[in-house]
């Protein structure tokens, strides 16, 4: 996968599904609305370069004894952005009682790069069996068993809980930390809870939750400051709009009408 897929991976799936691990996070409720579709897109100035969904399954499903939500993510390039063809799609059970992951699959097409993955999280060991899709068996192959840390969630269960957490109960300037598991590696950094703000979006003006992930320097993003997340300041604290400062420019994902 180059680097440019790299980048439009990380625009349209990976900024808005940080993955949390933290038993300590205070959650608001752990109640997800079924059938609920939310939909965003990316632009570049004036350039639209991409979308994303996520849709909550209308129905429960039953993972082994834990009765799970059923949630879908997909991003892809559009525009001139679709050169470099992106089309990834994540899907996550997540259960309903502890906002945990106990099974995930994703499907990635990025230019010539195919991944099918599923991954099967064990809460009581610890542990997390990746196995990949073989071409020529047909079959899931075990890749390897990694350790977690407690109560781990992956893609779309970040994105989920981020939602739950009660952040009417922070301050301006309080940090709470994020450790995650994502593409067979372990995540840790801060996130900044910097209080309210109204912005003007296409559905009028929100006010909204602002956080500041704190992201280690890396080739994609520019300075500390390079991401913001807005989250609608209400029950639902729906992620209104993400900025991405970025080496070509600022990138911002908003949801869409």
């Amino acid at each position: 996968m180059n680097f440019l897929h790299r980048i439009c991976t990380f625009l349209l799936i990976v900024i808005p599904a940080f993955v949390f691990s933290q038993p300590e996070l205070k959650l608001e409720n752990k109640s997800i609305i079924v059938g609920e579709t939310l939909n965003y897109k990316a632009t570049w100035g004036i350039f639209t370069i991409g979308s994303a969904s996520t849709k909550v399954d209308t129905n429960l499903y039953k993972v082994g004894s834990s009765i799970c939500y059923k949630i879908d993510i997909a991003g892809q390039t559009n525009g001139f952005a679709d050169l470099f063809y992106v089309r990834d799609k994540w899907v996550s059970f997540i259960d309903t009682s502890q906002i945990t992951t106990h099974k995930s699959f994703r499907s990635i097409r990025e230019g010539r790069y195919e991944l099918d993955e599923e991954v099967h999280f064990d809460h009581h060991d610890k542990k997390a069996a990746v196995k990949v899709f073989d071409k020529s068996s047909k079959s899931y192959i075990l890749k390897k068993i990694y350790d977690t840390p407690e109560s781990i969630r992956d893609v779309v269960a970040g994105f989920v809980v981020f939602r739950l957490v009660d952040l009417s109960k922070y301050s301006k300037g309080d940090i709470f930390t994020i450790n995650g598991f994502y593409e067979d590696e372990g995540y840790k950094f801060n996130v900044l809870f910097q209080g309210t703000e109204t912005i003007r979006t296409e559905n009028g003006k929100i006010l909204c939750y602002r956080v500041k992930p704190i992201v280690p320097k890396n080739k994609v993003f520019v300075g500390k400051d390079a991401i913001i997340i807005w989250l609608s300041a209400n029950k639902s604290k729906t992620i209104v709009r993400i900025r991405a400062k970025m080496f070509i420019g600022n990138i911002l994902i908003d949801l869409k009408k």
